[in-house]
């Protein structure tokens, strides 16, 4: 099969990778990748691929970067390519039935839950806000209701404790390889049509905002955490001291005794060695905070910086 695969992010770089070594040593074809354009990035804000198209161009493969997957010259080039199956990975745009009525053999997505749990942008950030032990990946065919084809091949997987979004994610891409070449062996049959989700069982993702990343300190400890895990590396964990905010880039639960701090007040501990903030009903050790316009520092120096003589407040 002619085979396009279309994704952005460095986390579906291994899943392509897989495919490209894949249809090396099969019949199989990978004729290009597609991508989103260059976008401005850093200080400088100068144009950057995203980097599986860096990663593409540097495999000397074929590269396309449609503003948007609409376009009708895009639509037109990929005609030109005659692709039998679309392969996508976190592409990030909505897809037509005009696009889906290229490939011969179909369009099929990698999606980073067991569906039809998560359906939606963020099944990975929300299973761990939701506090769940285990995830999966699942290859489904891509059909205009959202995430709603049926399923090729699943593959399921547990949640490490304290896991977050950036490795969890990179570890379902990696395990999305896996799944996506068993895929493409079952679609090598032309009758094959995958196994339908059943409705009953559907749940969607939650949506989040910068906002989110908030601490709600009068929240459990496991919310916060499970929040925390969720959060990174986007919209990230923060609380807010004398109105600037104190990004908290690690945390973890601890036993504490006889502090006797309000819920939201922080004090450093020289037994325990630890900053520790008070939740509802426990305490977080705070080991690496970066506050507003400074760099990334430990629990200590952040409390030494401030120069308190007792224990000090977070904004509430």
């Amino acid at each position: 099969m002619r085979i396009i695969f279309m994704g952005s992010p460095k986390e579906v770089i291994t899943p392509c990778q897989m495919l490209m070594e894949f249809c090396q040593s099969t019949d199989h074809d990978l004729i290009a990748v597609v991508s989103q354009p260059a976008k401005p990035a850093g200080r400088r804000k100068k144009l950057s691929d995203p980097p599986l198209a860096t990663w593409a161009l540097e495999q000397g493969i074929k590269v396309i970067q449609p503003a948007k997957a609409r376009d009708p010259q895009f639509l037109e080039d990929l005609r030109d390519l005659k692709p039998d199956l679309v392969i996508t990975a976190a592409y990030g745009q909505i897809l037509t039935e005009e696009f889906l009525a290229i490939p011969s053999r179909g369009t099929i997505n990698i999606h980073p839950s067991l569906l039809p749990e998560y359906r939606g942008a963020s099944p990975v950030q929300t299973a761990l806000f939701d506090g769940r032990e285990k995830t999966g990946v699942t290859i489904l065919f891509t059909v205009r209701a959202l995430d709603s084809g049926h399923i090729i091949v699943q593959k399921p997987a547990t949640i490490e404790p304290l896991e977050t979004a950036d490795s969890l994610l990179a570890r379902m891409f990696r395990l999305g390889g896996e799944a996506l070449l068993e895929a493409v062996k079952a679609l090598e049959d032309p009758d094959f049509i995958g196994t339908p989700q059943d409705e009953s069982q559907v749940t969607h993702c939650h949506k989040f905002e910068k906002a989110s990343g908030v601490i709600d300190w009068s929240l459990p400890n496991k919310e916060i955490v499970q929040r925390y895990q969720a959060f990174k590396p986007w919209p990230g964990t923060f609380a807010f001291y004398g109105g600037k905010r104190v990004l908290i880039e690690d945390l973890e639960p601890i036993e504490a005794d006889n502090l006797s701090l309000n819920t939201g007040e922080f004090i450093y501990s020289k037994g325990l060695k630890a900053l520790l903030a008070k939740t509802k009903d426990g305490y977080l050790r705070l080991n690496k905070v970066k506050p507003e316009g400074s760099k990334l520092i430990d629990g200590a120096a952040f409390w030494n910086g401030l120069k308190l003589s007792g224990r000090g407040q977070f904004d509430v």
